[in-house]
Order: C-alpha cells, then structure tokens, then sequence
C-alpha cells in the first residue's frame, strides 16, 4: 500500500513499523519520475526508520547523480 493511500485511512504509522520491521527492504526500479514533496518525507522517514535496522536496496535507471533533482533536495553530508 502506497504511504498516501495509508495515510489518507489512518494506517500510515502502522504502515511504517511494518516497513521497519523486515529484514530487506526493496525499492525497485525508483526514480522514474520525481517526488512531490510528501513522497520525500515518507522515503526519508522510511530510510530513517531503517539505519541501524535493516537493509535496503534500492535499484534505479536513473543514474545516481542525479538522484537530488528526484529527491528535490541534495543532502547535507
């Protein structure tokens, strides 16, 4: 289920501890188009949730570097 349907009938925290309780989690084929602005805090609430806690693999067409211009902000580090 996509964060923004959960979202809209109230399962999106338990949508989260579902995600962060997997071992693997996979975002296939990411980046076809860029996020709007809620889809960028569900993926870094999501990839927050996973530091320390679980893998994740993300695969993509898109080339990394331009990844930021999906995202919509380049990171800090």
């Amino acid at each position: 289920m996509p964060p923004s349907l959960a979202r809209g009938d109230g399962r999106y925290a338990r949508l989260l501890k579902q995600l962060a309780r997997v071992d693997l989690l996979i975002l296939d084929d990411w980046g076809p188009e860029p996020l709007t602005a809620e889809q960028q805090r569900d993926l870094l609430e999501i990839v927050e949730d996973r530091y320390n806690a679980g893998s994740l693999i993300i695969t993509s067409q898109v080339p990394i570097d331009r990844w930021h211009d999906i995202v919509g902000k380049p990171s800090t580090s």
